[in-house]
């Protein structure tokens, strides 16, 4: 490849790689390709390339080599090779025409948009599709694709909006606005009373209030109030029916998916949603850190794990991608995983028969309830959950932000669960880390399937001993912060999750767990 046209155009195009290019940049880049033949080489030059990159990183000992791969490496025919190049060309050319037409509809979107009613007053970890607003700049009339992260809105009445990815929302006024799908939480001082959150089945009016709101794709909604009431109706314009109510402190009600009942008597729940912004004050440098999840996949901490693997509770070995069956064990068996580099062993826990074993060294848990014995796979460095009746498979989400990626991994321990790190082990092989606590962010995220049947229960045990205790009823699944200091004598690590009845869609998940 040749040097860049102009300075910036390496940069450009990985932001449009990696969906993050502004509209102005999109313009500029889409413009600049139309007109100058040497941007239009360079940018078929710089597609290829890294379509060779991307189609080699995939290239994993569980994926036969690629055509492109077998013809670089292994030196195939010519004919192959032209093909093969004749094929990224036409993606190339295509990408180019891509470019051009998202540059025109992001322009007419832009231009859609109407004044300004509002300003973004802050973002933690916010991913837009679409319009991205920075915080600090206006938000006007028009709709909003909030894909991670979570985002505070203040409009120029006064009204507060927290909105939780992933969240489809259109403002339409400083009074009104369009909730799509999603979750948010609205604070409307005293003089926007009268603010109204619209979705497709139903029309919640503010009467003086916090409140929250559910959308589901479905089109059923939940409007619960944590403060003053709020007047619940059914959308005239889906249903025949006129039927209203209003709904004091304390309280919620559903909007069936047909728009044409209204359930009334149900308990407000705080934990559903994000009542303020998260601090965004983690450390970014990774390079003292080791991340738990990631040696649960095999690596050694720093990144090399595989994804979408996890340890079998009943056999100690290694499993591939989310669990799909639920099993039970008849006693609690602890199970060493020698294969696995720092990790002692994993064990179903299950008080009934008393103390439970959790170490090769014989520790027990002696305050491990009496559960069912019922497990779900195992401990595993994922983020996704795979649902029975649904046969779907669902992301694991904390504050918005999606976990078990690089960027956020996550240590899924579903009930009934138990592992134990041996961290002499990983000492000597980080001689040059100190280890000094256990950090993460621990829940059961929020957009499941279903609520959890039963209360469940996390621990987290240095040497046997309980460090941290975290009950989480069947109607909670607020997100904690988890940060265990680990004295320099304690040699094992362990944390378990348990159920005292059905564990059901209790999917607990240590988002970012790192010895620090």
């Amino acid at each position: 490849m040749n040097t860049p046209p102009f300075p910036d155009m390496d940069e450009l195009i990985q932001r449009l790689l990696d969906d993050q290019l502004e509209p102005d940049e999109m313009q500029h880049l889409a413009k600049a390709i139309s007109e100058d033949s040497r941007v239009r080489d360079y940018y078929l030059d710089s597609l290829l390339v890294s379509a060779v990159i991307r189609r080699s990183s995939q290239v994993t000992g569980e994926l036969s080599r690629s055509d492109l791969i077998r013809a670089i490496s292994s030196g195939a025919n010519q004919s192959n090779s032209r093909r093969i190049v004749r094929y990224l060309y036409s993606v190339a050319a295509v990408l180019i025409f891509g470019v051009l037409i998202l540059a025109s509809v992001t322009l007419f979107r832009q231009r859609a948009q109407g004044p300004a009613v509002g300003r973004l007053a802050g973002a933690y970890e916010a991913q837009w599709r679409g319009a991205r607003p920075r915080p600090g700049e206006a938000v006007r009339v028009g709709a909003y694709d909030l894909r991670e992260g979570v985002v505070k809105i203040e409009l120029d009445q006064g009204t507060s909006l927290l909105l939780e990815a992933p969240c489809q929302i259109e403002l339409k006024s400083v009074g009104e606005v369009t909730l799509r799908s999603g979750r948010l939480v609205a604070v409307v001082p005293p003089q926007a009373k009268g603010f109204r959150v619209r979705t497709r089945a139903a029309l919640i009016t503010d009467l003086g209030t916090e409140f929250g709101v559910v959308a589901q794709p479905d089109g059923s909604t939940e409007a619960h109030v944590l403060k003053g009431r709020v007047s619940v109706a059914l959308d005239p314009n889906r249903s025949a029916r006129s039927m209203s109510l209003v709904v004091d402190e304390g309280q919620a009600a559903a909007v069936d998916t047909a728009g044409w009942m209204i359930r009334s008597g149900l308990a407000a729940r705080e934990d559903l949603f994000v009542l303020q912004l998260p601090s965004s004050n983690r450390p970014s440098d990774r390079s003292d850190r080791l991340n738990l999840a990631d040696i649960v996949g095999g690596g050694n901490g720093h990144g090399t794990g595989r994804l979408n693997r996890g340890i079998d509770l009943g056999t100690g070995q290694a499993f591939k991608g989310p669990a799909t069956t639920i099993r039970r064990s008849q006693r609690s068996e602890f199970r060493p995983v020698p294969q696995l580099r720092g990790i002692d062993g994993v064990f179903v826990p299950n008080g009934a028969a008393g103390p439970v074993v959790i170490s090769s060294t014989g520790l027990t848990f002696a305050e491990c309830p009496r559960t069912m014995g019922s497990y779900y796979g195992g401990p595993a460095n994922s983020g996704r959950f795979f649902d029975i009746p649904s046969r779907q498979t669902h992301d694991a989400r904390l504050d918005g932000v999606s976990f078990g990626t690089s960027a956020h991994p996550a240590l899924i321990l579903h009930p009934n669960a138990g592992i134990t790190f041996d961290l002499d082990r990983i000492r000597r092989d980080n001689p040059n880390i100190r280890i000094d606590r256990f950090t993460a962010v621990c829940g059961i995220p929020r957009d499941v399937p279903q609520s959890p049947f039963s209360p469940a229960d996390i621990w987290v045990l240095l040497d046997g001993v309980v460090a941290l205790h975290l009950h989480y009823p069947a109607e909670r699944s607020a997100v904690e912060t988890v940060d265990v200091p680990i004295p320099a004598r304690i040699r094992f690590l362990t944390l378990v999750t348990t159920c005292s009845g059905r564990a059901d869609y209790s999917w607990v998940c240590f988002g970012d767990p790192f010895l620090e």
